[in-house]
């Protein structure tokens, strides 16, 4: 039984994996950096309507936890849905 949300529904788009002006691999720049420890952000614009409407309902002062909230769940969404469709 799925549950039920009281949220609007998010707006799906289509994604590029690497913005135009991301930079090469072969620069040694990279905008996440991800260590054992940490993942380290840098320079990342996120033009996404359903997320920016998201971040402005919430306090300025809340918006970067926020964000991070959202990656976990996000990403609890992406492991529990590869476990799904994992071949047994």
């Amino acid at each position: 039984m799925e549950a039920m949300s009281a949220h609007a529904p998010v707006e799906t788009v289509a994604a590029s994996t690497e913005p135009v002006d991301a930079p090469s691999r072969e620069s040694g720049a990279h905008r996440v950096e991800v260590t054992s420890t940490m993942v380290h952000i840098h320079d990342v614009s996120i033009d996404r309507a359903a997320v920016v409407k998201y971040l402005e309902s919430i306090a300025p002062g809340k918006q970067e936890i926020a964000l991070v909230h959202a990656l976990e769940v996000g990403i609890t969404e992406l492991l529990a849905r590869r476990a799904r469709f994992r071949p047994t």
